[in-house]
């Protein structure tokens, strides 16, 4: 989504949210007079009474069902109770569903629960509403689009809760095609900005993350499942680097002087511990399983980060930067050959 779609958006749900108290506030404002207040077109206008019905508020128009003078309908005007937020968890809620990027799940329900929200807060508290909207703002890189795969999602909170196997259509991103296989699902993670399913496999002691966006299609079956006793969510948390959980290793790695500030001012895991060294070096110690994701992440910090411990990433560390060295230096031999 672009700046000036966003901003679009924004503008909208402003608008909404006031539209609707205009509304609950009695009365019955033609369409030409809503459309002079809001400074824009009567179609406009009409598109935004068709929002508020399709979020469910009963939006009435006249004997013959016109909408050019239209009302919230007495009864809901009637049931709708004072929500007392305070400016802080309005500010929380609008930060919250900011931070919610248009590619995840079910973020068109964010939008609507929180206009329902605002409008529904008291006078100061419910005007602040209208300009949060607009002072909060972000990007990300790297995302991935989930809006297709609602449906999969809901299965799944739905065999969670039931503790009920799926037969799980996933392609892996070393496989050609998708494979078929059953899956006890625990929880749905959410790392990142990514979005994963922790689980078993029945023929597998080891516990097995799916990204949501490679599952092709899924089945709930009546096959019950127990959750093992030994999956702990918190320990999974804790020895996992990112998303994939190894057994946990002691990592050590030293920065550049130049680079401690940075390092210094994030957690990078919860168990990590930081040393500065008499040459200003930092050192940063962790306990955590993931060697693919630890090294990805040293490689990330270039010439400025040495892996001290294990071994055995050390050197795995070193041999990517001599293949990528070298892959360099042939990539400048063919560059100058065809000058």
């Amino acid at each position: 989504m672009t700046l000036a779609s966003t901003a679009r958006r924004d503008r909208q749900m402003v608008r909404l949210l006031t539209l609707l108290k205009v509304l609950n506030e009695g009365g019955r404002p033609s369409i030409y007079e809503l459309a002079a207040r809001f400074h824009t077109r009567r179609e406009t206008i009409y598109r935004d009474l068709r929002a508020l019905q399709a979020i469910g508020y009963p939006i009435v128009g006249d004997a013959e069902g016109r909408l050019s003078h239209p009302s919230l309908a007495p009864e809901a005007r009637a049931i709708i109770p004072p929500v007392l937020l305070t400016q802080k968890e309005l500010a929380a809620l609008v930060w919250a569903t900011k931070q919610v990027g248009s590619k995840q799940p079910f973020r068109a329900g964010l939008d609507s629960a929180l206009l329902k929200l605002q409008s529904l807060a008291p006078g100061q508290e419910g005007r602040l509403g209208l300009v949060l909207g607009g002072i909060f703002g972000g990007w990300a890189r790297g995302t991935k689009d989930y809006t297709e795969f609602q449906p999969i999602i809901l299965q799944l909170v739905e065999a969670i809760v039931a503790h009920r196997r799926c037969l799980v259509d996933y392609q892996a991103p070393h496989r050609d095609r998708p494979k078929k296989f059953r899956y006890d699902p625990y929880r749905l993670l959410s790392i990142q900005g990514l979005l994963y399913c922790v689980g078993q496999m029945p023929a597998y002691s080891s516990l097995v993350t799916l990204a949501i966006d490679r599952i092709h299609s899924l089945t709930i079956t009546e096959e019950p499942f127990s959750v093992d006793p030994k999956f702990d969510l918190k320990k999974y948390e804790a020895e996992a680097f990112g998303v994939t959980w190894d057994k946990p290793m002691t990592v050590v790695v030293r920065f550049r002087p130049d680079q401690a500030p940075y390092v210094r001012e994030r957690e990078w895991h919860p168990t990590q511990k930081l040393r500065t060294l008499r040459d200003g070096r930092l050192e940063l110690t962790f306990r955590a399983g993931g060697t693919f994701e630890i090294t990805r992440w040293i490689l990330g910090w270039g010439d400025a980060a040495e892996v001290v411990r294990p071994l055995s990433l050390r050197q795995a560390v070193a041999a990517i930067h001599r293949s990528a060295a070298s892959l360099y230096r042939q990539r400048r031999g063919a560059a100058r050959k065809t000058l």
